[in-house]
């Protein structure tokens, strides 16, 4: 039978940001043309924010390289952001370029951006994906015969799985300046899309040095923005999400009062008070008054000397410890626990959090399981190989930077444990300060998988 995509994954670690966005894109590109493939649709680029991304100037140059090669493809569309690691068929990776061209008649894509999110995020998501919207093409031909066929060969059972449209999402993480208002990006998105349409993606990394981190779109970088990738396609997709934390029993709250991020009270109690009870520690010891680690921007000379004498800063903040071994998270309708990431203690009183919080819905403490964390990036993968039925084209990954820092050592036996799910697929993905399946996740690993066969396959 045919092939529907051709898709290829370069990698590299020049320490020259215009060769290496050059290098892992010309192996990309060759890989893909291996394959089947001749011109690229789109492209998929993701690279250290340390090492490429530390000023304009470099994140530019890095750029040039890749517009040196794609450039010669003018109607392919090619969108990225800089990480906290990097994730393909390499395995995990750091200080390194990743890359995936994908070849497909039946993938279609738009590309629009948003601008000011902090000020205005709801604003900066509606522009976006309205931009998108008006700048992607599809085949008016080729494409409504697919769902023809589809209609009247596959019982409902099999149509009411597809996906037509998705959106990748791609938005600057937070920094010691700004928040990234992922949730409120999210809705401004579903009040031009609705709320059926599935939204993936993440928040740009800066491989901790919190100075910020960059998207960017058919070269061009952005600081304050939102990319929104339409994509319309008759073939299978899937996705998935995982984090592997489980609800402590027992330790619960209700959330009796909050405002957007801000968590004001917790059984009627002011909130840090009841989440000093819950965990069982006094409040001077969760939060002390000086803190080792506040939040600010961290010299990337400082970063680089700390890991050299092997001293890991990331313990030194008492957020870190909070959200990797204390997290709170909100069960929805499916009984799905969402991880709520927090942001820090306002007042003394108050939980501030990454992600929204609702009144009167409870709060659960959740616990450690390593095993079942470490499982969480294979267990992502495999929800979203079942909607493709097992036989994807490629796949992409986000998976949380605090994810990577708690693994530690064993961040490289969990990819392993992938390996031999993906196979040879081609895969690409990097470690974010932010994950988005319908909503902004945190220590969670969502992903997306593309499937080989057109919806009409039986």
């Amino acid at each position: 039978m045919p092939k529907n995509v051709f898709a290829g994954v370069g990698i590299s670690k020049n320490d020259d940001p215009f060769e290496a966005g050059k290098e892992a894109t010309e192996i990309a590109l060759a890989k893909m043309k291996k394959e089947g493939g001749k011109k690229p649709a789109f492209g998929l680029i993701f690279c250290s924010g340390l090492k490429y991304g530390n000023n304009d100037w470099r994140i530019q140059k890095f750029l040039n390289g890749v517009g040196s090669v794609l450039s010669k493809y003018s109607n392919c569309k090619w969108f990225g952001c800089t990480t906290a690691g990097e994730i393909s068929n390499f395995g995990a990776s750091e200080g390194s370029v990743v890359a995936l061209l994908v070849d497909s008649k039946y993938i279609h894509i738009g590309v629009g951006v948003g601008g000011k999110t902090e000020k205005m995020p709801r604003k900066s998501g509606r522009d976006a994906v309205e931009r998108a919207l008006k700048d992607i093409k599809i085949d008016k031909y080729i494409d409504p015969y697919i769902r023809y066929l589809a209609e009247k060969k596959l019982p409902p059972v099999k149509l009411i799985k597809s996906k037509l449209y998705s959106i990748l999402v791609l938005t600057n993480g937070f920094s010691y300046k700004r928040r990234a208002y992922e949730d409120d990006i999210i809705e401004g998105i579903q009040e031009v899309v609705g709320s059926k349409v599935t939204i993936f993606g993440g928040s740009a990394a800066d491989d901790f040095t919190l100075k910020g981190g960059y998207i960017f779109c058919n070269g061009k970088f952005y600081k304050d923005n939102v990319i929104c990738v339409i994509i319309n396609t008759n073939l299978n997709v899937g996705f998935g999400v995982s984090h592997g934390y489980e609800p402590q029993k027992g330790k619960t709250a209700f959330v009796t009062k909050s405002e957007g991020y801000i968590v004001k009270q917790l059984d009627q109690k002011p909130a840090f008070e009841r989440y000093s009870e819950l965990i069982n520690k006094p409040k001077n010891e969760i939060w002390p008054k000086k803190t080792k680690l506040q939040l600010g921007p961290i010299s990337e000379a400082f970063l680089l000397f700390a890991k050299k004498l092997g001293v890991d800063i990331m313990k030194m903040s008492p957020l870190i410890e909070i959200n990797c071994n204390t997290p709170l998270a909100v069960a929805d309708l499916k009984g799905r626990f969402w991880i709520k990431g927090l942001d820090s203690i306002i007042d003394n009183k108050y939980l501030r959090f990454t992600e929204k919080v609702p009144e009167n819905v409870m709060i659960y403490l959740m616990k450690t399981n390593k095993k079942k964390t470490l499982e969480a990036t294979r267990n992502s993968i495999q929800q979203s190989l079942e909607e493709v039925r097992n036989n994807p084209s490629f796949i992409i990954l986000i998976d949380c930077a605090l994810h990577r820092w708690f693994m530690g050592k064993d961040m490289k036996k969990n990819i392993d444990m992938v390996k031999d799910v993906i196979k040879d697929v081609p895969t690409i993905g990097f470690y974010s300060y932010g994950e988005i399946l319908d909503g902004k996740h945190t220590i969670s690993i969502t992903s997306m998988a593309v499937g080989k066969d057109l919806i009409v396959k039986k």
